[in-house]
């Protein structure tokens, strides 16, 4: 087995590993890709008249604050004018570039002017952004068609291909996207109005995308130009324009789709993670080992008090006592009248010495080893029996251990040391003050309560006007529960806690004094139905007036110790001395 030393020197090991492989990460150049930055136009198309002048709208967006940013407009110059708007830098391109930009989002207006009817397109590349923390990044290009059409406007009223017109045919637009089935070989176009001189280039269909150009000129001379693209697919199933999902470790993790990594970058990156793998597993087997050991430790001494108890070496009355009740409850003859048997029971819990301020200094004090603790000790070597049918009250000053026992009995603590043998499908564990939200409304505080407990909804249904009627809250139900006084929400919560049937093994949790005097009344019977009802019941209570008058055993436990055991009378007059 791995001793400690070899582990804390395997620890600082592959820290120093886990810091080299960030750095390394770190300092490798790596080409910045867009982070947010998006260039878009104000349109997804224009249709501009020939001879008239008309602005472009490019929009520039990004997730942070930008600095400054520049780009460059192409054009095809035979086709348009560049009027204004940006810094020539030949007579097909346009330099546009803003300082102190101060904002996250961007518009700048370019003007041009069609020269002739003629498609083209204006296209924005070489982009550049600066955000205000320095960070240059860089974005997609991007390009906008743009149709020129004669100052009359559209020439054409409908195109059909092979009898079918195009959908939101529009004069003034100038091209479009068709589909046709894989059987289709050649397009057949027919144009109105039939007074206009039509030009059609090749018709003759490839598999794929086809461009098809419809050149019209009217009686005066007017001429403009259509653009259809028709695609055919190799086969029905073909999915048409739909790109195949990208491979690799970007299709894994999305944030990574647009970032460029070197090689060496990206061994980085799977080597961090395969050392950050490494330690978290390697931690897990050290707190295993740490456990193992302690485990250990504590069988020994257990096993060594038992040899202590085994020759009767007691140590004061108390003991004696208890070692004496604890002999008459062990013998063979009365095993099956017992319903709850409590051996050894160890309760230790860790808490930090000094705890930090912030995740900030946690995180140094790990790394530099200086987190110290240590272990309160809530419950130590606690035994006693609990026969069939009896009513045992627990005693003691508040942090004495009594709520922590029942927690254990009932299963919702494990023992650090020690066994509890009862069946804790028959217990039913009521304790006040816990299940309750604020925020909702009595009604449903009392279907969420009782789910925590363990009813069912149908049970609640069954049992709800019942539980507001004992509770003495009609009227109050919708109301939000942090608009109650303390009365009313322990009156709510004692009469969710007890309005299910007597179970067989009852743990009273600080349950009997809920209320005003009246009220006190009521769940004090309600409680010695419960009681009498033929259950084992286990009350925890600061008042020995209930503890003398319900109970036939007490236990009293003394700071986190086994005090006495006996009558009712006896230990509660020891307590009551005890504490003047």
């Amino acid at each position: 087995m791995m001793n400690q030393k070899k582990f804390q020197r395997a620890g600082k090991l592959f820290s120093l590993f886990l810091c080299v492989g960030i750095l390394w990460l770190i300092l490798t150049p790596q080409p910045v890709s867009a982070a947010g930055e998006e260039i878009s136009f104000g349109s997804e198309s224009y249709t501009w008249e020939v001879g008239e002048s008309y602005p472009i709208g490019i929009y520039i967006t990004s997730d942070t604050e930008m600095d400054s940013f520049s780009y460059v407009v192409g054009y095809d110059p035979e086709v348009l004018e560049y009027v204004q708007g940006g810094i020539v830098l030949s007579d097909s391109e346009v330099e546009v570039e803003i300082d102190d930009v101060g904002d996250t989002d961007y518009v700048i207006y370019l003007y041009f002017s069609p020269l002739t009817t003629d498609a083209t397109a204006i296209s924005v590349t070489d982009i550049s952004v600066t955000d205000s923390t320095g960070r240059e990044s860089t974005a997609d290009d991007v390009s906008v068609n743009v149709n020129g059409q004669p100052e009359s406007g559209g020439l054409l009223e409908s195109i059909s291909i092979n009898g079918v017109g195009i959908p939101g045919f529009d004069s003034d637009k100038t091209e479009y996207t068709v589909y046709v089935q894989p059987d289709v070989t050649e397009a057949e176009i027919i144009c109105t109005p039939s007074d206009v001189e039509v030009e059609i280039s090749d018709t003759v269909l490839e598999e794929g995308d086809n461009e098809i150009l419809i050149t019209c000129t009217d009686q005066d001379g007017n001429q403009a130009e259509y653009t259809v693209n028709v695609y055919r697919p190799a086969s029905l199933t073909e999915d048409a324009g739909i790109p195949e999902p990208e491979e690799g470790i970007s299709s894994l993790f999305p944030f990574l789709q647009n970032t460029e990594w070197s090689g060496a970058s990206l061994a980085a990156l799977i080597a961090l993670i395969a050392l950050i793998l490494l330690l978290i597993i390697l931690s897990l087997i050290k707190v295993h080992l740490v456990r193992e050991q302690r485990r250990k430790k504590r069988r020994g001494r257990q096993m060594e008090n038992t040899g202590e108890e085994t020759e009767g070496e007691t140590g004061s009355p108390a003991a004696a006592e208890d070692t004496a009740v604890r002999e008459d409850s062990d013998a063979p003859d009365d095993d099956a009248d017992i319903d709850i048997r409590v051996s050894h029971i160890t309760m230790k819990f860790k808490r930090e010495k000094d705890e930090s301020s912030s995740i900030k200094e946690l995180v140094i004090r790990t790394l530099k080893r200086q987190r110290s603790f240590e272990y309160f000790c809530a419950l130590d070597d606690i035994s006693f029996d609990v026969r069939k049918g009896e009513v045992v009250g627990i005693i003691g000053t508040n942090g004495s251990g009594k709520s922590t026992i029942l927690k254990i009995i009932s299963g919702v603590l494990v023992p650090t040391g020690g066994s509890v043998t009862v069946d804790k499908s028959k217990i039913q564990l009521l304790t006040l003050g816990t299940g309750f939200d604020m925020e909702l409304t009595g009604r449903e505080n009392v279907y969420l309560n009782g789910a925590l407990i363990g009813y069912t909804r149908d049970y609640i249904d069954r049992k709800y006007d019942e539980i507001v009627k004992f509770a003495e809250l009609e009227g109050f139900m919708e109301e939000r529960v942090k608009n109650y006084s303390s009365g009313m929400v322990s009156r709510l919560g004692f009469a969710i806690a007890t309005a299910r049937e007597t179970p067989e093994i009852l743990i009273l949790d600080e349950v009997l004094s809920v209320g005003d005097m009246f009220f006190r009344k009521k769940s004090e019977a309600r409680i010695q139905e419960m009681i009498h009802g033929g259950s084992t019941v286990l009350i925890v209570s600061h008042s020995t007036s209930v503890i003398r008058k319900n109970c036939t055993k007490v236990v009293w436990i003394e700071k986190s110790k086994l005090r006495m055991i006996g009558e009712p009378d006896e230990v509660c007059s020891a307590y009551e001395k005890m504490n003047g």
